[in-house]
């Protein structure tokens, strides 16, 4: 009965529009209410949930991006990506996606990704002649990149909730996420080369020298971070903390176009967008400990065992339930509340945990762009000026894509450990 109660709670709130938190929240009450367990433990239980150290990396790691792209991190590598890809016919939509597989290494967040890269290419792509449709999709789909590759918060999370190494995690996330950026190249290259445009300007080495010179300070921070990981010289926490101290000097003291001014309002919006994450994280906490008591993670199983046993039939299912709830739900919401529970099915199939946190992670971020929900999908929407239907339709073959790479990353594990098992984790 508690918990029918608790599954009302959540999909009626969720249908009025609460918050996820709200939404959340008032589920777990309602059960500790019917259940008669003494509510006051509820923000024992959600503290508990975020009292873990490698936590902390993902406000160090927001405000690190925020610190970077104020210092005018997202024009230098824009520069570098069109020195690099910007000759080929389709050039700028490729130095988009470019730039994008740049700055997953310094953000880790797609909305972020969208929001910088968006507001410096939308535009020049569409002077140049590309559709808005076209210059939107491009940058709405190639924020996907962003939470794969290194640093990664959604991969932070997980490597909480499913209790396994952050730095198998980021090593695992490396060659997906490149596979991503190279599927969509490849797609726009068949645009380019079907519907004849974009031809950029011829490749010149001298261009390209002194955009590498000028972008390897900001590519020095992804660096710095990944080495130091993987070296063992800091944990991700520290390296995050490096990390701002790092954009901090860059932006202050050697491109200059960071001021002092701006710092309150740079701290306030980092602040805004990690308190918005990690109340999620907190609240997560109880709604988890409710699902273990009641034995959901075990009712799923036997659920999906009596659909087929077959691992292929079963991981196609887990798949779509992703994709599924990821186009509803707040992404990092949907990771605490799902891999509790889909865990055990997978692990008892053979599966590594670090290949299913890789699966998970490209599953709901794939949500961040598709409706109703999908956060950079709205955002590209607004930078673009164009309604979010006209470029969820304009983003089908960029989705269709983004699936097919899924689904090779879900079928094919080498790709997924081949660097974890080479280093050893």
């Amino acid at each position: 009965m508690e918990l029918t109660a608790l599954a009302v709670t959540f999909f009626v709130t969720l249908l009025i529009g609460l918050p996820i938190y709200a939404v959340m929240g008032s589920s777990v009450l309602v059960y500790f209410l019917l259940s008669g367990v003494n509510p006051i433990t509820i923000p024992h239980r959600a503290f508990a949930g975020i009292d873990v150290f490698v936590l902390m990396a993902v406000p160090f790691f927001m405000l690190a991006g925020n610190l970077m792209n104020a210092g005018g991190t997202t024009r230098r590598l824009v520069t570098l990506a069109e020195a690099m890809v910007g000759w080929v016919r389709g050039g700028l939509a490729h130095v988009n996606v470019v730039v994008s597989m740049l700055f997953a290494g310094i953000s880790g967040s797609a909305a972020a990704d969208t929001a910088a890269v968006g507001s410096i290419m939308i535009k020049s792509m569409k002077e140049r002649g590309y559709s808005t449709e076209f210059a939107t999709s491009v940058t709405v789909s190639s924020s996907l990149i962003g939470p794969i590759i290194p640093p990664s918060i959604i991969l932070i999370v997980y490597a909480v909730v499913a209790g396994v190494s952050v730095n198998a995690l980021f090593l695992a996330g490396i060659v997906p996420g490149i596979l991503l950026g190279l599927a969509q190249m490849v797609l726009i290259a068949v645009y380019a080369w079907r519907l004849g445009f974009g031809k950029g300007e011829r490749f010149a080495l001298k261009r390209f020298l002194l955009a590498l010179a000028d972008g390897l300070i900001p590519l020095g921070m992804p660096a710095i971070i990944l080495g130091g990981i993987f070296s063992g010289f800091f944990t991700p926490t520290e390296a995050a903390a490096v990390a701002c101290l790092y954009a901090l000097l860059v932006g202050l003291f050697i491109y200059r176009e960071l001021k002092l001014r701006d710092l309150p309002r740079i701290v306030l919006e980092s602040a805004r967008t990690t308190g918005s994450a990690l109340i999620i994280v907190a609240i997560a906490a109880p709604l988890s400990w409710i699902l273990t008591k009641e034995q959901v993670p075990a009712m799923v199983t036997a659920a999906i065992q009596t659909v087929s046993d077959n691992p292929v039939v079963t991981l196609l299912l887990i798949n779509l339930m992703l994709l599924v709830l990821g186009a509803f739900m707040e992404m990092i919401a949907a990771l605490i509340i799902l891999v509790p529970i889909l865990l055990p099915v997978v692990v008892g199939m053979g599966m590594d945990p670090v290949h299913f946190g890789i699966v998970v992670a490209i599953n709901l971020t794939i949500g961040m762009i598709t409706p109703p929900v999908g956060i950079s999908l709205f955002i590209g929407a607004t930078i673009g000026r164009i309604s979010p239907e006209r470029l969820a339709w304009a983003n089908m073959p960029f989705l269709i894509v983004s699936i097919l790479v899924l689904l090779i990353i879900t079928f094919l594990p080498g790709v997924v450990m081949f660097l974890p098992d080479l280093y050893g984790r």
